[in-house]
């Protein structure tokens, strides 16, 4: 038992301390100067990137790169196009940027949200279900962020043990998984997203998902992941509009948030 009581008083502090950076991490990273900035960055450079680094491996390319037969990842090789650093910094710098926004979405189920509601069970698993629906999308959403990143550190052409594949699986499932719970979330109790938005996400990302898996005749794979990718830019595009709608709301920044 003493030993035990050591260890306890040695680890509590600890624990507190990377609570407390943790949070200061997390309201630094969610002013709404920094969630504008990095919200028009991601914009800036995600399609945008991505269009170009296409037309490119298109007009320039040593074989005739088409969204038909080839995977989005080949926009990264050197086989492909001659600038395949396009896509890497795209990656990159894209899912550095959307982190503020994802872990702002966060702050959408808090504890001070829930105020003012009725004092019902009804009200109670509402908000109970919301809370772990929308943090299990945002951790998804995270998981995405960071296996997107790691497809432009680890692209074709270096990708040691099938790395790139890995990332780029833990990319698309993250991002589409993340929808699937961030759209039951916000259909349990419509705040800032209209619910269309939230029965998008359910299902846009999840059937595109299902047909790049089956991939029923005539299309191919190889577009259905470019549709994929398209059906997480569509929601993304509608969240960020909102977002910087509303990014000055009290709905959104509270000085009472509690971690």
């Amino acid at each position: 038992m003493g030993q035990k009581r050591v260890f306890k008083q040695y680890i509590d502090p600890i624990l507190l301390k990377m609570k407390r950076n943790s949070k200061y991490i997390y309201d630094q990273l969610t002013k709404p100067k920094v969630v504008k900035i990095s919200i028009y960055v991601s914009i800036l450079t995600f399609l945008p990137g991505l269009i170009f680094g296409l037309i490119i491996a298109m007009q320039f390319g040593g074989f005739k790169y088409s969204i038909w037969y080839n995977w989005i990842s080949d926009l990264g090789s050197a086989r492909y196009t001659p600038a395949p650093f396009i896509l890497d910094l795209t990656c990159i710098l894209s899912a550095i940027f959307i982190i503020p926004l994802i872990l702002n979405l966060s702050r959408l189920y808090s504890s001070h949200q829930n105020l003012k509601l009725d004092d019902t069970k009804k009200e109670h698993y509402i908000v109970l279900f919301r809370r772990i629906f929308g943090y299990l999308g945002v951790v998804s959403l995270m998981i995405g962020v960071i296996g997107m990143f790691f497809v432009g550190v680890f692209s074709l052409d270096r990708s040691p043990f099938d790395l790139h594949y890995y990332f780029s699986s833990s990319a698309f499932g993250g991002f589409a998984i993340g929808a699937f719970f961030t759209g039951l979330a916000i259909i349990l109790r419509k705040r800032i997203f209209p619910k269309p938005v939230g029965y998008f996400m359910i299902f846009g990302p999840s059937t595109a998902a299902i047909l790049y898996i089956i991939a029923p005749a005539p299309l191919t794979r190889q577009f259905l992941e470019w549709i994929l990718m398209f059906s997480s830019l569509a929601w993304y595009y509608v969240v960020v509009f909102i977002t910087l709608q509303k990014l000055n709301s009290l709905l959104f920044f509270n000085p009472n948030f509690k971690w």
